[in-house]
């Protein structure tokens, strides 16, 4: 198994954590990988973005040209990646964000309310979160519900309300792609 993945937003959205987040699940489940951050001046409201490998084989090249898998969370970065979202492409995109789909030819794009599911599961920020929970369900040999868990319980300690909110962001995500009406 390899998997290329782009994540990409407005700088604050939070896909600089996402990446990590992701970088370590998968060093905890015993595979390869490369987290790629891109900051620059794109920081806070400009498009900022990563790029993860996930291998079970060792990575020769950090490199990502058309990623197996994206995260688009608003329409300047889908404007910007377009091109390399090809066919083979699985698409996750903020359809509270993103108008304009430019005629992707992505093997499956879904068109998530994220900003909307985020809000109902308790805080804005967390709508990075359901769009990894729909991507670990559309793409399942990436990583384990169970090992995303694990880090966020690492990251927010257990008296903190932000916890509970990630791990009902990710289920939520999961049972949105699985019943998405957004899948095109």
């Amino acid at each position: 198994m390899k998997v290329d993945i782009l994540l990409s937003g407005a700088g604050g959205q939070g896909l600089m954590s996402l990446g990590k987040v992701i970088a370590a699940a998968a060093i905890l489940e015993n595979k390869f990988t490369t987290y790629i951050p891109s900051y620059g001046p794109e920081v806070r409201g400009g498009t900022a973005y990563c790029y993860i490998k996930i291998s079970d084989a060792p990575i020769a090249s950090a490199l990502v040209e058309n990623p197996d898998a994206a995260i688009i969370l608003n329409q300047q970065s889908l404007n910007k990646f377009k091109n390399q979202l090809d066919k083979n492409c699985t698409l996750i995109l903020n359809s509270d964000l993103i108008e304009n789909k430019l005629n992707l030819s992505a093997k499956k794009i879904v068109y998530l309310p994220l900003n909307k599911i985020a809000l109902e599961c308790g805080d804005l920020k967390c709508a990075n979160v359901v769009a990894l929970g729909a991507l670990i369900y559309l793409k399942p040999d990436i990583l384990r519900q169970e090992t995303i868990i694990g880090i966020l319980k690492e990251i927010f300690s257990a008296n903190n309300p932000m916890l509970n909110i990630n791990i009902k962001a990710l289920a939520k995500g999961r049972e949105v792609a699985k019943t998405s009406q957004g899948l095109l």
